[in-house]
């Protein structure tokens, strides 16, 4: 299956309304494709992906362009800020947390990146022209299930989600992943939602790109008949 008939497998077989997104952390420099046009204003990982997805469009940047550096430290653009690993950002500004101490497990704990990505790319799927490291997508907790289920249904086993309510985008559904190679379910987080509009009643998924053609493949043959078991 090419990209965007990928893409239409997840439309179809998912109902998705809007955009899978194709992402690429790009490691080489003279991988880059001579074409990109670095997007003209900073802007936030989880904005890249939000503009992907629902209004079609493809955000290619460095690190000076990624506006939140916590998310562009989990995607290994860059060292993360002394004020976030140490745990003050998500004690004394955000509240997320009782003490420092706290704030600085939940970032040592991130599947965060080795930093050395130079640049990032977030393109919807069916406009992809090269080999994608994630596809993520924005859904229902259904339309989650589906992809779980689609991922067990050769081998069976569990899909483990791993999530912390804090970086969804950078590190749930990107590095995560990249990483560990498993599709991560992510229940959002507050940063996405206050500056890139993730809506509440969804959930952020992450899919390596290397399990997509099995995923799509079981998706276009069983999840009609999934929906209309679960629901004759």
């Amino acid at each position: 299956m090419n990209y965007a008939e990928m893409a239409e497998v997840m439309r179809n077989a998912l109902g998705l309304k809007d955009n899978p997104v194709a992402v690429t952390l790009f490691r080489d420099g003279s991988s880059i494709p001579s074409n990109l046009l670095e997007i003209e204003k900073p802007l936030r990982w989880c904005e890249m992906i939000q503009g992907a997805r629902l209004r079609g469009e493809t955000s290619f940047a460095h690190e000076p362009n990624h506006s939140c550096k916590g998310g562009a430290a989990g995607l290994g653009l860059l060292e993360m800020p002394e004020n976030i690993s140490s745990g003050n950002l998500y004690f004394s500004k955000l509240n997320k947390v009782s003490s420092t101490g706290s704030g600085a497990k939940i970032v040592s704990s991130m599947p965060k990146q080795p930093v050395g990505t130079v640049a990032t790319l977030a393109t919807p799927l069916d406009k992809a022209t090269m080999k994608p490291d994630v596809v993520i997508f924005v859904g229902s907790p259904l339309q989650a299930r589906r992809v779980v289920q689609a991922v067990l249904y050769t081998n069976g086993g569990r899909v483990n989600m791993n999530t912390a309510g804090i970086q969804s985008f950078c590190i749930d559904a990107t590095s995560s992943p990249i990483l560990k190679g498993e599709v991560n379910i992510s229940l959002g987080c507050d940063g996405a939602a206050k500056n890139a509009n993730l809506e509440d009643s969804v959930v952020v998924v992450g899919i390596p790109f290397d399990m997509m053609e099995e995923i799509t493949g079981v998706l276009k043959e069983r999840a009609e008949g999934w929906n209309k078991w679960m629901r004759p």
